[in-house]
Formats: C-alpha cells, structure tokens, sequence
C-alpha cells in the first residue's frame, strides 16, 4: 500500500513542475540607404537607330549622374531571412559637335528591384550567421536619345525595356560587438532566362538600435 500510495505522489510532483516559457519571437528588422555606382559596358540600341558600344566607369556615370536612390529592408529571425532592396538612377549626358554644330541629349532611367527569401546554414562559428538565398531580380530601363543639328532636321527616339531573372547567393551576418555589426551579400543569375549572366555585391556596416530594429 505504501508503494501504491507513493506512486501518485510522484505524478503530482512532476505535473506541478512550471510549464517552460513561451519562445520569444526572434524576428529582427534591419533598414539601409546605400551610396550608388554602377558601370555599363556593351551594345546600346534605341528604336530606328543602329546599336551603339557603350562602356561607362562607375566614375563616368556618377560624373554624368542626375539622381539616385537605394535602399533595402531586411528581416531575419536567425533561421529565416527576408530580403528586398531597390534602387533608382538617372544619368545625363549632353554632347556638342565640333566639326558641325549641333547638340546630342541623352538620358538613361534605372530601376532595379531585388527580392529574396533565405535559408540559414548550420556553422559553428561565433557571432556568424551565413544564409543561403533565392530569388528574383527585376531591372527596367529607359533610354532617350535626341539630336539636334544645325543643317539637319532633329531625330529624337526613346526605347523601354523590363525583364527578371533567377538569383541564387549568400547572405552573410556577423557580430563585432553587441551593437555593432557587418552584412555581406553577392548572388549570381540569370542563366539565360533573360539575362546571360547578371550579378549584384553588397557590404554593410550596421548598429543595433534595440533588440528589433538596427
């Protein structure tokens, strides 16, 4: 009797243990605005007009540029990752003939919309967290070309383009201290879907404004 009067006891006792504490969500929200340089290197074409070789430094287009705007909003729970970044810009250039007179405008608008969903990598590294990603990237261009001879009547064409492609990548993150913090990004696509080859970098430093938002 002793033994089957004990045996309730200790049910009680291991039922009456508190309940562990529900998981604290873990989702984390990270904004950045990012400076602009791109480079463009390859065959121009605008509607009834032959396609031209452009190559443009980064230096070259920001000397040209006449607005920009990038930026990105991320959110990770440290398993998950969710990524989105877009950027605007608009280079300008104008061009006086020297042999005969005359003037050339032309301008170029570029919008580019990224997004990506990520899986983390299991890695035991300190302070380190590496992402794998997928997903997809939408570029649209729009190219106006008008010029003005003096002898000649003017000729002005302008031509829009938008397509997307597939992109694979890492994303990474790591921890220098509490606050402070590096993001490291670089995806590949294309693979002839639309583009033959498209590829995007990006380096942040970040600081931790609160355990939600940096």
């Amino acid at each position: 009797m002793a033994t089957a009067l004990a045996a309730p006891a200790m049910a009680a006792d291991i039922v009456s243990q508190p309940a562990p504490p529900p998981l604290v969500d873990g989702w984390k929200y990270q904004a950045s605005i990012y400076g602009w340089a791109t480079a463009v290197n390859g065959d121009v074409g605008i509607r009834g007009l032959p396609p031209a070789h452009v190559d443009l430094s980064a230096w070259d287009a920001i000397q040209h540029l006449d607005g920009a705007f990038a930026g990105s909003l991320m959110a990770s729970d440290g398993t998950w990752l969710l990524f989105t970044d877009f950027m605007y810009a608009k280079v300008r250039a104008d061009y006086n003939f020297k042999r005969s007179s005359g003037t050339a405008d032309f301008s170029q608008e570029q919008y580019l919309l990224n997004a990506l969903v990520g899986r983390r990598i299991p890695l035991n590294v300190e302070n380190l967290q590496l992402f794998a990603t997928i997903g997809a990237r939408y570029q649209d261009y729009k190219v106006q070309l008008s010029i003005d001879p003096e002898h000649f009547l003017s000729r002005s064409r302008d031509a829009s383009k938008g397509w997307f492609d597939p992109v694979i990548g890492l994303s990474m993150h790591y921890d220098f201290t509490p606050k402070w913090f590096l993001d490291a990004m670089v995806d590949i696509g294309g693979f002839g879907v639309s583009s033959h080859f498209t590829t995007q970098d990006t380096v942040a430093v970040g600081y931790n404004w609160n355990d939600k938002i940096s």
